[in-house]
Formats: structure tokens, sequence, C-alpha cells
């Protein structure tokens, strides 16, 4: 079976039932296989072929979903892309990834004109215009849909192919794309419609970006059980609750910075989200107060779950549990292993921090182009997360400092790194370190820690105006802090821990 087969058997067993909801648009199953095997056939006309890396850089929408599933019918690999990406880090990531075809729309097509000539792999046909009207010089979407047979378009994929590319960052600065086949996401679907209750009468509410991967694989996950998927285009707390009423829906992954939108939005009364069985959150820890809010406002099984792209779900924390484990992350998920250990790999005794290692049947497979990365990751089977925990008397994991310096503001991940390589890259910049500092509204804003080269002189303004000319608004600074030089320890490295320190201090948070 591939991922494919997923809308091809659904088709054949319920053709008629509503499957995909976004905005005014609604697809029963029938109407979905045919459009996806439509832009399958068109994409093999176009000379798309087995293990081809198709770029999409997208906001939330219908198409998306679409051209996931024709991707994997084909056994082309999708690399999802933040449609905020810019400059050179837009550049990096096509490139790297050998995209030979990038999904685009108006919102993100000025972005990719600019850089039209540095993409290596991606020829003048090489992109596919989602919205209506395309420009000249892009294929147009709904043409390829139109022209494209409705039949299957019969490619043998298997289980072990590759399904898709997700993008990280990791300590070196370079990209690391995370590499993952259709076996670990099948084995992911099925898992996660058992713990989560998605189920063939299931109605899931998609909150946060597509390019994500939880939005994805969730997403994923009601189509796999027979289950109808409304998407949210941008995250609106009256447009949530809206939503929800509207489509019944039976579940949803929200970050902790949306939850807290709708605890105060006026349109969030409970009657309105009665339907919600199983609300799920993560990418950073609920407090015990917002836990007993959400569960008196929803009335339903609160999960928080706790992976990493590379891992995928490591532990779950169930709902019998919410309340009773405080700033935790659960118990090992379905058949996946878990470890605390010392820099000798030994297991590290109750209670005590180390390094959290994973293993289990929905690890990546790879990182694309950067094997020995890979290889530096894992060890014998098990891959080393970074991220540092504890584990206490009953098997509960605590997580105890943020993987390799990242930065979670409003539910989005930051990696430091793609930061301070932009800041270096200014002449007038000796070197520069950057941390994530107490938000009340976004739970970390990011600082830039600035020392100038001998004779130089710049604004905050200026660090900041800089930054957003080269990567994504939500990466650059919010504020920077000018100093003579960073601290370090004898080898050199950069003691984020004690820049850190004067803003987390008395805080509920880790330095």
């Amino acid at each position: 079976m591939n991922v494919g087969d997923i809308l091809r058997f659904a088709h054949r067993n319920f053709p008629d039932k509503e499957c995909l909801v976004c905005d005014a648009e609604r697809f029963t199953y029938a109407q979905l296989n045919e459009r996806v095997n439509r832009l399958a056939n068109s994409l093999l006309g176009m000379g798309l072929k087995k293990r081809d890396n198709v770029a999409v850089m997208l906001r939330n929408c219908s198409q998306y979903i679409e051209i996931y599933f024709a991707l994997a019918k084909i056994g082309a690999v999708a690399v999802p892309l933040n449609f905020m990406l810019k400059g050179k880090g837009l550049e990096l990531l096509v490139n790297n990834s050998q995209s030979r075809l990038l999904f685009l729309e108006e919102e993100t097509r000025g972005q990719v004109e600019s850089l039209k000539g540095g993409f290596g792999n991606l020829g003048e046909d090489g992109f596919v215009y989602v919205d209506s009207d395309a420009p000249e010089g892009y294929a147009s979407y709904e043409g390829l849909i139109s022209a494209g047979a409705p039949h299957e378009p019969g490619i043998e994929v298997g289980e072990d192919d590759d399904v898709i590319i997700l993008y990280s960052s990791g300590t070196t600065g370079l990209p690391k794309g995370i590499v993952l086949t259709h076996r670990a996401r099948l084995t992911y679907y099925q898992w996660c419609g058992l713990e989560y209750g998605m189920l063939f009468d299931g109605v899931h509410l998609v909150t946060t970006p597509l390019y994500h991967n939880v939005a994805c694989f969730l997403s994923q996950t009601q189509f796999y059980t027979g289950g109808k998927v409304v998407i949210m285009r941008k995250f609106d707390a009256g447009d949530c609750a809206a939503s929800i009423e509207r489509e019944k829906v039976t579940s949803s992954f929200m970050v902790p910075t949306q939850l807290n939108q709708l605890l105060s939005s006026n349109d969030a009364r409970s009657p309105r989200l009665s339907t919600v069985r199983t609300l799920i959150t993560g990418a950073a820890p609920l407090s015990t107060r917002t836990k007993e809010a959400v569960i008196d406002l929803f009335h339903c099984d609160l999960h928080e779950m706790y992976g990493l792209t590379e891992t995928g779900l490591i532990t779950n924390m169930k709902p019998k549990d919410a309340l009773r484990k405080v700033r935790c992350v659960g118990q090992p998920f379905f058949h996946m292993e878990m470890r605390v250990v010392d820099e000798q790999s030994n297991d590290v005794p109750t209670g005590e921090v180390g390094e959290i290692i994973a293993r289990g049947p929905l690890l990546l497979r790879t990182y694309f182009g950067n094997e020995e990365v890979y290889l530096r990751s894992m060890k014998d089977g098990w891959f080393y997360s970074g991220d540092l925990g504890r584990v206490d008397e009953e098997g509960f994991l605590y997580l105890v400092d943020r993987k390799k310096d990242m930065i979670c503001s409003g539910g989005v991940n930051i990696y430091p790194m793609d930061i301070e390589e932009v800041l270096h890259s200014h002449p007038k910049v000796h070197e520069s370190a950057v941390i994530g500092i107490p938000d009340d509204k976004w739970g970390e804003s990011v600082l830039a820690v600035v020392a100038l080269r001998p004779g130089e002189s710049m604004t905050a303004d200026e660090v900041i105006r800089y930054c957003k000319e080269n990567i994504a608004s939500y990466q650059a600074p919010k504020s920077v802090t000018f100093v003579d030089a960073l601290p370090r320890n004898p080898s050199g490295k950069v003691l984020k821990r004690e820049l850190r320190k004067p803003y987390w201090e008395g805080r509920e948070a880790i330095i």
C-alpha cells in the first residue's frame, strides 16, 4: 500500500461521502480522487517521474491536499515549503531539495520571480500557478486538471519509496531535508487514528499551515479512516468556532497561542464547540491553568504530543493524566521507544537529566543529500534528538531544555542559526547570537545579541530591517541588544544560557 491508495480505496468504497471542505469548496471522495488522478496524469505528461522532488509553496488551500495525493500516486516526493520564505532562504531550500517543479500562488509569485535565475533544477516550464488566470510562463493548475486523464496513473509505488521531504534546520545552520517513506506515514496515520479517535465519522479541522508536519499527518490520518477534513486558510478564533459549529468538527490540533485566542474570544461559546471529541496540542507546553480552561471550554479529551519531524511522535500525554502531570509530555507513543541517556549513551537514573533518544517505525529514512549528518544522529538504531529531558518513576517524560536552542514563538519553530547566518553576512557585524526571550502574547520572541566590528555603528532598526530583507518576517528579531563581545566557554562555544539568564530568571520556563 502507498499513501495514494488511501484516496483510491475511499473512492471505491464510499464515493459520494463528503471528504474535503475549504471555504466554499466541497468535495466528495469521488470528486477529489478524479481531480487528483487528472493532476497526476498531467504531471506525468510534463515529464515528472517517480522519485522526482516537487516543491510546494502555498498557503492553506484544497489544492495542497490534491498535490500531496497526486505526487504520492506517481511516486514523486513532496517538498512543502514555508510560504513566508524569501531571498536566500527560499533559493537554498529549492536547490538543496533538487526540486524539478514548484507549485506557487499569487501571494508567493513575487518572491519566486525575483529568484528565477537562481533555481538550478527548475527549467522555464517548472512553475505551476495555482490561482486563476496563470501569468505567461506558468503552467495553469486548473488547466492541468482539465487536460489530465481521470484514470488511476498506474505507477508502481511501494511502502519503502519516499513520499515527503520536510525541512528543518540543524546545528550546522545548513538545511536538513527529513526524508520519510510511505510506510512511515501510513503507520503514523493508523496509530494516530487509534490514539486520537479519528474515525470514519470524524471531521478534522486544520488550523495550522499544511507545510507543517502535524497539519500534514493529521489531515491525512482523517482521510485514512474515511472521514472529512475541513481546512482553515488562516486561523481566526471567531472563524474557528464558526467552522466547528457549522461542520460538526470532532477533532483538531491547535498550538497554545491559538487555544489562548479561543479562550479569550467571545465567539467560542461552549455550545458551539460541543461536537469536539478530541483536541490535540503541542509545540509548547500548556500551563495547568490553561489546560483547565481548555477542558472546561471544550468538554473533550485533551492530548499533548511531543516528537520531532525526524522521529514522529515520541510521547503522548493522555487525557486521564492531563491535569495530574505538570509540564509533562506523557509516555511513549504506540510502539515507539524512548530513553534518556548520558554522554556515554547510558540510561540516566530516574529523575536525572539527559538527552532524549528514540527509535521505532516512524523514524526518518535519512537526510536528503546529507547521509553523513544522518549517521551522526543515529546510533544502534536510536535517533539522538538533542533535546534534554528527565523521566519520572512512572515513565513520564519531562522536557528540560529546547532542542538546539530552538525558539518557539506562537507555536512556530524558529531556529537561531538561520538568523545568525544572515547577521554574520552583514559587513558591520563581528559576531551575534540569537535567543528567545519571554513574550506574554507569543510565549517567546526573538532577540539578537550583536557585537559590531571595531569602529562600526548600527541601530536596532537597521539590524531588524536587514534580517527582514533576507529571511521571513516571523524569523527576524523583534529586538536587538549590542554588546562588546559574546560570552564563550573555553572551547569557544557561545554561552547562550548566560545570555538568556537575565530574561528568564524567576519565570516558569527553562533558561
